[in-house]
């Protein structure tokens, strides 16, 4: 009986084709060549032609850019990867060095064939090319809080069609000023209108580059582990939005008629809480449908791996000798210890002085940032230095005071702001954020006055974004986390570096919903091996009965 099923794919495990019609996974597949590469050679080098796209099937590979006179390892490519993307988009230079470290199996296509056979293959051509110009647009740029395992699949930002009506106004500035000196020129005008003209000719250029670098800042990201939006208007206001892929609950594309005519609109991923949305990003349906996929490949694996381990944990049970249990007999079986001490938990660390982040025994505490002490205490420092003038003016007799009052008063004032100044230092200081493996804490204390103490489990947060939304918060380094907990946000206010903050908070958070993860799958695995054992049990005694039964 005819069949129109394909075999299984050697490129349907890779993350990019995970949503692909078999039928243009398989032409493709069709036009690879494999290759076996042995350990310790170089695959390519950096500024060498690009002339091969790879797909790693087995091994390991580095990727090495040069930095100056040495090259920097930036990442380890494990099976499942592409590499070597630049082929797709045509034949420019490497831009990174790939190295063999361990015997590797890859597939890989030459660029001519490559846009031969994407000719006909709509879906997958634009899954490949957007995979190849997203990780074009990341090579080179500080994304520090990216971790080393973490790959990017998905990068883009606002279509270059938007420069045009951005730069718009500016151009027209400039246009006007440079119409007004030719204008003042031929008339004859003062020096004065030069100036102005000038002026005008300045103020286009830094407003048409402030507007360049307004549309370049905003970079929006989909890695193995979480979808990111970053956005930023240059020297004012600066925003990280995330979340991570297993809390991402629906992906859409939009668009309005003038949208589609230039191949563009904007991508909604909805989350548990608000939701991430690219905007004005080119072909936005196939980077739907690339996040779609990732999240989808995402539960398939958890789901393979979770029925190998069933496999394997009931083979293991069912091979185990019936004589397990006698084997047993005469083995005491030491009693559980009693009064066994709890395990200890972290220590919380200390914070002394003027610090505003130590980490200890996994804790990382943070307080506000030194701006904020710095602008409280101006007042009473003022308050303090007042006491100098004054007491020059009370001791030379200039001010009319008895002179037992005016040393009162030159002390008292310097009290006062002595006092002030420790009340402010104590306010800034006793205002803690922790964040520890298990989950965060902000505590606010008022120094003789009320004490307010927020937690929440790590487990419970559904998404994190940071924001600093001022110029001084640009210069200074400081800003707002804010962690989503159900509908509540819990945020870690004015906090220096808001970036590592919320680095910080990812990476416990992702660890222990990891962790909680694999327990329940773990502790599902036991169970259903539990039932399959007992009904193997059961069958085997059934079976044991009939064959007696017969032998009567």
């Amino acid at each position: 009986m005819a069949t129109n099923d394909h075999p299984p794919s050697r490129l349907s495990a890779f993350e990019l084709f995970a949503d692909l019609p078999a039928e243009e996974i398989a032409a493709l597949e069709s036009a690879l060549e494999e290759r076996r590469l042995p350990k310790g050679k170089d695959i390519f080098r950096e500024g060498e032609k690009a002339r091969y796209v790879y797909f790693l099937l087995d091994g390991r590979i580095s990727i090495w850019y040069r930095r100056g006179d040495e090259e920097e390892q930036v990442k380890v490519l494990e099976p499942g990867e592409m590499f070597g993307e630049e082929a797709i988009l045509g034949t420019e230079p490497r831009i990174a060095s790939a190295f063999l470290e361990e015997d590797s199996r890859v597939l890989r296509i030459s660029h001519p064939v490559l846009l031969e056979r994407l000719r006909g293959l709509p879906l997958t051509a634009g899954v490949l090319r957007t995979a190849a110009r997203g990780r074009r647009l990341v090579r080179g740029r500080a994304f520090a809080w990216l971790t080393p395992d973490e790959t990017v699949y998905l990068a883009t930002r606002k279509t270059n069609f938007l420069l045009v009506p951005t730069l718009a106004l500016p151009v027209l500035l400039g246009l006007f000023s440079l119409g007004g000196m030719a204008v003042i020129r031929q008339q004859g005008w003062p020096n004065a209108a030069y100036l102005v003209a000038g002026a005008g000719l300045l103020a286009a250029l830094a407003y048409g580059a402030w507007s360049t670098m307004d549309w370049g800042n905003d970079f929006y990201l989909v890695t193995n582990r979480r979808v990111v939006a970053l956005r930023r208007v240059p020297l004012i206001y600066d925003d990280r939005q995330e979340s991570p892929l297993d809390m991402i609950q629906s992906v859409a594309s939009a668009s309005t008629m003038n949208q589609r005519t230039f191949g563009y609109g904007d991508v909604v991923v909805r989350t548990y809480t608000r939701p991430i949305t690219f905007q004005s990003i080119p072909d936005p349906k196939t980077a739907a449908r690339l996040i779609e996929s990732i999240r989808k490949r995402r539960q398939v694996r958890e789901e393979q791996d979770d029925r190998a381990e069933i496999g394997r944990l009931l083979a293991s049970r069912l091979n185990q000798k019936e004589s397990a249990e006698a084997s047993l007999e005469g083995i005491e079986i030491p009693e559980a210890a009693e009064n066994q001490p709890a395990p200890s938990t972290a220590p919380a660390a200390s914070l002394g002085g003027m610090q505003t982040r130590v980490e200890q025994g996994g804790v990382v505490t943070y307080r506000k940032h030194r701006f904020f002490l710095i602008r409280n205490m101006f007042l009473p420092t003022l308050l303090v230095l007042t006491a100098i003038p004054l007491g020059v003016l009370v001791s030379s007799g200039i001010l009319p005071l008895d002179r037992l009052l005016g040393i009162s008063l030159v002390i008292g004032v310097l009290a006062s702001g002595l006092g002030w100044n420790a009340y402010e230092y104590l306010d800034w200081a006793n205002d803690l954020y922790q964040v520890t493996p298990e989950q965060i804490l902000a505590l606010h204390r008022k120094p003789l006055g009320d004490e307010e103490r927020r937690t929440a489990g790590l487990e419970n947060i559904l998404s994190l974004e940071y924001d600093r939304p001022s110029l001084l918060a640009r210069l200074f380094n400081f800003g707002t986390v804010k962690a989503s907990v159900g509908q509540v946000d819990f945020t870690f206010d004015e906090v220096g570096d808001p970036v590592h903050v919320q680095e910080d908070i990812f990476r416990r958070m992702e660890f222990k919903k990891r962790r909680a993860a694999d327990s329940q799958r773990r502790q599902r695995r036991e169970e259903i091996a539990d039932w399959i054992e007992t009904y193997h049990n059961l069958t085997r005694t059934d079976s044991g009965g009939a064959e007696s039964k017969e032998l009567e």
